[in-house]
């Protein structure tokens, strides 16, 4: 009969070892969490995607307006921008004064979050047909490139 119980005395946990083994296991899931779960590499990805996104407009841009347009990229983030107008056309010479609209009237540009690398600054001039008048060209962020062909058309690889 001894024997019957003990069995049963030993046959689960205490309410003690439960607790301190859920007090472990949280303890290491908030310090360890973070690191096996990283958002960097969205966001790099994000901000290629949004980069992409917003070379397609400012050459849809020049397009449309027949003006030339000016994206520029750097560690800070990136920017387009047109030439003053002049009258009733744009001009064709001068300072590239003219923030570049999105559709809902917001400037095109925007900064990168803290884990994308812009890896090479620059600016790209889209002529008045959409095309880059000094031929292709890539942008690489973090493990992203955007590629712009001769002709203006952007791929995110």
């Amino acid at each position: 009969m001894a024997s019957a119980a003990s069995r049963c005395n030993s046959a689960g946990f205490t309410l003690v070892e439960l607790v301190a083994t859920l007090t472990i296991a949280a303890i290491l899931a908030a310090a360890a969490g973070p690191r096996l779960f990283s958002s960097q590499p969205f966001a790099a990805r994000g901000y290629a995607d949004d980069v992409a996104s917003a070379l397609r407009q400012a050459r849809s841009v020049a397009m449309a307006s027949g003006c030339e347009v000016r994206f520029t990229i750097d560690t800070s983030g990136y920017t387009a921008m047109q030439r003053s107008p002049s009258g009733t056309h744009c001009a064709t010479s001068g300072a590239w004064s003219t923030p570049v609209q999105r559709g809902d009237g917001r400037t095109l540009s925007a900064g990168p979050p803290s884990a994308a690398n812009v890896q090479a600054a620059g600016a790209l001039v889209f002529g008045r047909d959409g095309a880059l008048p000094g031929g292709g060209a890539s942008i690489v962020i973090g493990a992203h490139v955007i590629s712009i062909d001769a002709g203006g058309w952007v791929q995110r690889q």
